[in-house]
């Protein structure tokens, strides 16, 4: 076996379900390089939400100028999931838009 071959089984950490803990969503997220539609920026987490299995995150996208956006997301999501959700949304420009991510 290559030392590089894995396992089909194996799940990647950025495929892996966060919880419902907010510090591993934190730790997940902010900073990231993220795409959002055609566009491309840093995404700075300002807030996190917890009820019961859902997550609401706010985060900042790109800077003060750019409204920011709340992800919904369920404790079975991953952060791939939420990159997956951001590449394929494109922003309205209405402050704080609800982005429902959904398993990809």
């Amino acid at each position: 076996m290559d030392a590089v071959d894995l396992h089909p089984l194996t799940v990647s950490p950025i495929d892996a379900a966060l919880g419902s803990d907010a510090d591993a969503w934190f730790m997940a997220l902010d900073g990231r390089v993220v795409r959002v539609g055609s566009d491309t920026g840093i995404l700075r987490v300002e807030g996190i939400h917890a009820r019961g299995a859902t997550l609401w995150i706010q985060v900042s996208l790109f800077d003060d100028t750019v409204p920011g956006v709340v992800l919904q997301v369920e404790a079975c999501h991953s952060q791939h999931d939420v990159f997956e959700a951001l590449r394929h949304y494109e922003l309205t420009g209405v402050p704080l838009e609800i982005i429902k991510v959904d398993a990809a």
